[in-house]
C-alpha cells in the first residue's frame, strides 16, 4: 500500500494566497490590456509590478509565516518577480489579442506559470526554512 504525503500548509496557503493575488492581477492585466492604449506586453506588466508590494505583504505573512524572511527579503522577493513580469509579459505579447474574455485566460495561465517559478525561488530564497536548533 502506498501511502501518500499530506500536502505541505506552506503549498496550500501559497495556492490560496497566489490563486488570489493571480485573479486579481489576471483581472486588471484584462481591463489593462482591453482599456489602455498601451503595448499589451506594457499593460500586462504593469498590472504585475502593482502586484508585488500587496503579494509580498500576504505571501510573507500569511503563506511563509513560519519561516524567517532573508535580510534583503522584499528585494529579492521583487527580483523573483522579474521572471514572473517576463513570463507574463511575453505571453501578453504572444497570445493576447485585446478581447477582455480570451485575454483574462491567457493572463490566468501566465500567472499560474509565473506562480509555480515564485514558488521555488520564494521558498529556497526570500523566505527560507528557520534553522532547527
Amino acid at each position: 500500500m502506498i501511502r501518500r504525503r499530506p500536502l505541505d500548509p506552506t503549498v496550500l496557503r501559497f495556492l490560496i494566497v497566489g490563486g488570489g493575488m493571480a485573479a486579481v492581477y489576471a483581472l486588471l492585466a484584462s481591463l489593462a490590456t482591453t482599456h489602455l492604449p498601451w503595448p499589451r506586453p506594457v499593460s500586462s506588466g504593469a498590472a504585475w509590478v502593482l502586484c508585488i508590494p500587496p503579494g509580498f505583504w500576504l505571501q510573507r505573512r500569511i503563506t511563509f509565516a513560519a519561516s524567517s524572511p532573508h535580510r534583503f527579503a522584499l528585494g529579492l522577493y521583487a527580483a523573483t518577480q522579474i521572471l514572473s513580469v517576463a513570463i507574463v509579459s511575453t505571453l501578453s505579447f504572444l497570445l493576447s489579442s485585446g478581447a477582455f474574455w480570451p485575454d483574462l485566460a491567457v493572463h490566468l495561465v501566465a500567472s499560474a506559470l509565473a506562480a509555480a517559478a515564485s514558488y521555488v525561488l520564494n521558498r529556497r530564497l526570500v523566505f527560507p526554512d528557520r534553522p532547527h536548533g
